[in-house]
């Protein structure tokens, strides 16, 4: 049933995650049902381009030529920014709690988008676990890419190569 609901709402889902690109945004919720009894949740979003700009640094660019669940669901995506988590009790109204996330999704994407651009939110307020990626991501994306290099070397000369490595190359170190 959830299946039906989301695709309505113009959302895709593929197990455990449901996502949607709206104008140059990238939205995700990953969720999980623990013990059949509770549905947690976490909303994200980002910029779409952050992932082609990600798997280009990474040497893996045909990973822009695969299905949008990779950009939320991959080994090897650009993270994204966290707008919500939390966890609802389950009830046997399994449509109406898909209804309900969808709606939350469809809100906290919304009222972000409409009070942030996600490069200049990321740059003035991100603090998260992947800071720096997120923050080079955003530049790359604005074209700023010294700005961009100036992080990354910060970073590396404080010892953080990023948290994403493929064949030997950090992003960081890559960029």
């Amino acid at each position: 049933m959830q299946y039906i609901s989301s695709d309505r709402r113009g959302y895709k889902t593929k197990t455990n995650i449901i996502y949607s690109v709206k104008d140059n945004a990238f939205i995700h919720c990953d969720f999980l049902v623990v013990n059949s009894q509770k549905l947690v949740y976490r909303i994200y979003i980002k910029n779409y381009n952050y992932d082609d700009i990600f798997w280009k640094v990474m040497q893996m660019p045909t990973n822009s030529k695969k299905s949008n669940s990779l950009r939320a669901s991959g080994a090897f995506k650009a993270p994204s920014i966290l707008l919500k988590k939390g966890e609802v009790d389950l009830t046997d109204k399994y449509d109406e709690q898909a209804e309900y996330l969808l709606g939350l999704v469809d809100e906290c994407s919304h009222n972000f988008m409409e009070k942030y651009d996600i490069d200049e939110y990321i740059i003035d307020y991100e603090d998260g676990m992947d800071e720096e990626v997120l923050k080079c991501l955003a530049y790359i994306n604005m074209n700023n890419i010294e700005e961009a290099k100036k992080i990354a070397q910060e970073s590396i000369n404080n010892g953080n190569r990023g948290n994403y490595e493929n064949g030997g190359k950090a992003f960081l170190i890559g960029y």
